[in-house]
């Protein structure tokens, strides 16, 4: 046996069954045939002499020998996305850099964190990608994204280098007709005022569901959306009083003219920036993780 019987496509190929969890699964992801899955999958197990995956009802899954593979397989397919990552930088050509944004974190968050990649000299071809977090963490581990903006930081950590961008107190905002109303006798003044809350099944909620539980207070809630931008654009308009971290207020006020009324100083938004351990990691990485400094 040699180096010759690893093929790095047929290795990634066995990565993309691990992940989905069946030959099918792989080949949507990949973009093939599932024919063409099964069958370089089974040259490999040809070449090495070893079974790679068993059957387990309607899907696959590793034999062990199949997971010590795909071991050393997962490092050496960062390895060659990093080198091409440097030599595309190398190269002085405009790269691009994908980044995951989980659907909860406020649009004017992310802008927040990203403004350092657009100043960056040459600047890439930054890619934003909306979704839940485990699709997007799906997409990062696959390496179809380069990083991820997210509210927490993820359960499984390995591999994975987390930053934690910014710590803030939570604060509700409302027009200024709104501020001038609630504002007095803050914050038991909640009770009755209408408020736009993230979706009921987000952790988010379930902390200001705690928070106004434990002091008794109870709001109208004229609307829910995991969407941030979607309660701001309802917020202007005076719909309702939204929750937004305290240290993008500024912003709030300029793009939708919105006052801060009062902080809950209990609640905290987290933001983190989740990457590849990379040996060598994109400037745009390197300028997102230094603004976290200064958060």
């Amino acid at each position: 046996m040699n180096l010759r019987n690893l093929d790095i496509t047929q290795l990634a190929y066995l990565r993309a069954v691990a992940r989905t969890g069946s030959v099918t699964g792989a080949a949507t992801a990949l973009s093939v045939a599932p024919q063409t899955v099964s069958g370089q999958l089974g040259v490999l197990e040809q070449r090495l002499g070893v079974a790679l995956l068993e059957r387990v009802g309607r899907g696959v899954r590793l034999t062990d020998a199949g997971r010590l593979v795909l071991e050393y397989a997962t490092e050496m397919l960062s390895r060659g996305e990093d080198l091409l990552r440097a030599l595309e930088g190398a190269s002085g050509q405009p790269t691009s850099f994908a980044i995951g944004i989980d659907e909860i974190v406020p649009k004017l968050v992310a802008r927040r964190f990203l403004d350092p990649v657009l100043a960056l000299e040459p600047a890439p071809r930054l890619v934003c990608r909306e979704g839940s977090e485990g699709a997007l963490m799906d997409d990062l581990r696959a390496r179809r994204l380069d990083a991820v903006l997210v509210p927490g930081p993820p359960a499984d950590m390995q591999g994975l280098r987390v930053t934690l961008l910014a710590t803030s107190a939570v604060a509700v905002f409302g027009t200024p007709a709104l501020a001038r109303r609630v504002r007095p006798r803050f914050p038991a003044s909640l009770t009755g005022a209408p408020l736009l809350l993230p979706g009921a099944a987000s952790e988010a909620r379930r902390l200001v569901d705690g928070w106004l539980a434990a002091r008794d207070l109870r709001p109208h809630v004229v609307g829910e959306s995991d969407d941030a931008a979607l309660r701001e654009a309802f917020g202007a308009v005076g719909a309702g009083l939204l929750l937004a971290p305290e240290f993008i207020g500024s912003a709030l006020r300029k793009v939708y003219g919105v006052e801060r009324i009062g902080t809950l100083p209990e609640l905290k938004a987290r933001y983190f920036l989740v990457a590849p351990e990379r040996r060598h990691r994109p400037p745009a990485q390197l300028a997102i993780e230094a603004r976290a400094e200064a958060a």
